[in-house]
């Protein structure tokens, strides 16, 4: 299994369609908000599982959950946005909240800085922004190897 991971789209649909187009075939899609409508635009180019959290530029998307839960080689992944948890300043409420939701990792975006660290004993990946880069512009991949969970940062 394939997963890969993105965020703050911002309006970049065509962007994002030519780099998903790129990076081969994958099961699901995790946006982490700031860019909803853009997978709605592309939605019919894509052949894979979407998962979505809201941002707080998803203004018309009061329907998505602000984070989630998501379970890859039996591993648990706190999903969110980031904007609730004031990751700008620190990562130690995300951490925490990961913790209190029984997740070893959390992916969250709105920094838009590609970033991966490890707070309080919970890995703490962003991918960056695919419409606005700071530092980079990134896709995490996840795969199930045989049980085992990987994380690989692709360097747009």
């Amino acid at each position: 299994m394939r997963t890969l991971v993105i965020s703050d789209t911002h309006g970049y649909y065509a962007r994002l369609l030519d780099i998903l187009n790129n990076l081969g075939d994958y099961d699901k899609l995790v946006h982490l908000g700031d860019g909803y409508r853009d997978l709605r635009l592309i939605r019919s180019h894509i052949n894979a599982d979407l998962v979505c959290v809201g941002g707080n530029n998803d203004f018309s998307s009061d329907n998505l959950d602000p984070e989630t839960v998501i379970e890859i080689a039996g591993e648990k992944i706190f999903c969110c946005h980031g904007h609730r948890y004031e990751v700008r300043e620190t990562l130690e409420k995300l951490s925490d909240v990961a913790k209190a939701r029984g997740c070893s990792y959390a992916l969250y975006g709105h920094t838009h800085y590609v970033a991966d660290d490890t707070i309080d004993g919970v890995r703490c990946m962003n991918p960056g922004s695919i419409g606005y880069p700071m530092n980079g512009r990134a896709v995490i991949e996840i795969t199930d190897d045989g049980g085992k969970i990987n994380f690989n940062f692709i360097n747009l």
